[in-house]
């Protein structure tokens, strides 16, 4: 009984695990399919095989088994099992040629060598290995004498290309194929020296096109001259547009011989291409630049005096480079040789020679730069004030009037005694005074005891009446000579400008 009991057990865990097991492995057998479509291109397809006229008989076998099914886009797992093809060759008289080439296996446009597994039979095979083939199988048969199976390999240049095209009024623009520049190999990659392209706007991109109404580009060749000629077209009343995309250009190959295998050639082509990522702007209407205004570091506002200033100099905020060699006064082209120019940053002279012959009063300076790059300030011309003498110019007048009305002062004062100057009680001034240094009339008609602290009533520095009190006896400046009249004697001076129009005045008895 426990016996019977346990016999069941074991048959019931075996059933268990014959049935989890197969399902274990399905799982991950359909993890590792390889499931190809086949296709008999060409080929007539019978009972249990596939016929190419007048070349061979192609079967296909599943491990030793023939599969009769044979069908176009049947689908077979590689993983499976061993797929093969078994081919027999239809002899050349059979079909009357003479010559014939040899049977080849072609499998999406590859030729693969065939091996004959029977002595004396003209049946060969091949394998389709899983490691080689997938997805869909294009398989025919063919003769053909010069095989040649070629391998394609693309290798791309990728670059970047920005840039503005100026096209306006209708301008062309040349593409030169000489030059290597970012622009210039963007828009070489969408020339061609051979024939004539289009272009038009698809989602703010170019592509070509055959109808020229839709264009918006056209590249002209131009072999001779290794250039090509871009131009708009159909423009209207657009200011510009601007392009962005990917664009790709066929730019040539090269191809390497690989070896023979059982009479088949193989070789490798390496096809180049150009992937151009491109950002252009053509600009068919002129845009208006707005006009640097450059501001003066030095001399705007200035005034020039004639006769006084030594030309008149500017320095503006510029670089020199920019400098037009133009400038205006009062909007007038001011003729290079009445101005110097030099850098640090734009230094403008003004001549003195030119300064005298421009009119009194406020002129206008304009200095004009590149890209419509200007510099405008104000300046004045004024003349020299009357009483105004150089520094470095000795008056010679002054000097000359000054020494003669010495000699008169000393003869009138001959007339002059101590007495004179002792009794002296009060002046009546006639004139102006200021305070400035002076020198004593006649030292020799003072007395000591006179002579105490001046003491001034009146305005100085202004025209009207002036009372010299106590021991103020001698006044005198440079140029007119007036007479003091007091109650006992007459104090002549003299009224005049000396470095402004300031009288000298000095206690008596001071040197």
């Amino acid at each position: 009984m426990v016996k019977a009991k346990a016999l069941s057990i074991l048959f019931m865990f075996c059933l268990l695990v014959s049935l989890i097991f197969p399902m274990s492995i399905s799982k991950v057998y359909a993890e590792s399919k390889n499931e190809v479509t086949l296709n008999f291109k060409g080929g007539t397809i019978h009972d249990g095989y596939v016929e190419y006229s007048k070349i061979g008989k192609l079967q296909l076998f599943k491990g030793e088994e023939l599969v009769t099914n044979i069908s176009n886009n049947m689908v077979i797992d590689l993983n499976e099992a061993e797929y093969k093809f078994v081919i027999e060759e239809i002899p050349a008289e059979a079909v009357g040629v003479t010559k014939p080439a040899p049977v080849r296996l072609n499998i999406n446009h590859w030729y693969y060598p065939i091996m004959t597994t029977i002595v004396g039979e003209t049946r060969s095979t091949f394998e389709l290995e899983s490691s080689k083939f997938s997805r869909t199988l294009d398989v025919k048969l063919e003769r053909i004498r010069a095989a040649v199976n070629t391998k394609v390999e693309n290798v791309y240049e990728n670059i970047t290309s920005k840039g503005v095209i100026d096209l306006t009024d209708g301008k062309e623009y040349v593409i030169d194929f000489s030059k290597s520049d970012e622009l210039a190999e963007g828009l070489k990659s969408f020339a061609d020296l051979e024939k004539t392209l289009y272009y038009k706007n698809v989602n703010g991109g170019l592509l070509t096109t055959d109808n020229v109404s839709e264009a918006v580009i056209k590249i002209v060749r131009n072999k001779s001259e290794n250039k090509a000629i871009l131009t708009a077209v159909n423009v209207g009343t657009k200011k510009s547009e601007n392009f962005k995309g990917f664009h790709t250009k066929y730019t040539g190959s090269a191809l390497n011989y690989d070896g023979t295998d059982s009479g088949i050639i193989n070789e490798t082509r390496t096809d180049y291409y150009t992937r151009c990522t491109y950002e252009f702007t053509f600009q068919y209407v002129k845009k208006e630049a707005e006009a640097k205004e450059y501001k003066f570091i030095e001399g705007a506002n200035q005034t020039y005096i004639i006769g006084k200033s030594k030309n008149a100099t500017f320095r503006i905020e510029a670089d020199y480079s920019l400098f037009t060699n133009k400038v205006y006064v009062d909007e007038k082209l001011v003729d290079s040789t009445n101005y110097d120019s030099k850098s640090g940053s734009t230094v403008i002279t003004l001549k003195d020679e030119y300064l005298k012959t421009l009119s009194v009063g406020e002129h206008s300076l304009k200095v004009a730069f590149l890209n419509d790059g200007k510099a405008i300030t104000k300046f004045t011309i004024k003349e020299k004030q009357q009483n105004e003498v150089p520094k470095d110019n000795k008056n010679t007048e002054n000097t000359e009037n000054t020494e003669n009305n010495k000699n008169e002062e000393k003869q009138e004062n001959k007339n002059l005694t101590n007495n004179d100057v002792q009794n002296d009680n009060t002046g009546v001034l006639l004139g102006r005074t200021a305070q400035q240094d002076a020198h004593v009339y006649n030292r020799n008609d003072l007395s000591a005891e006179v002579d105490d602290t001046q003491d001034i009533a009146g305005d100085q520095g202004e025209q009207g009446n002036g009372v010299i009190r106590d021991d103020l006896h001698h006044i005198f400046c440079l140029y007119s000579k007036q007479e003091l009249i007091g109650q006992k004697e007459k104090i002549f001076f003299r009224l005049g400008v000396k470095g402004g129009g300031r009288c000298l005045l000095h206690p008596c008895g001071q040197k």
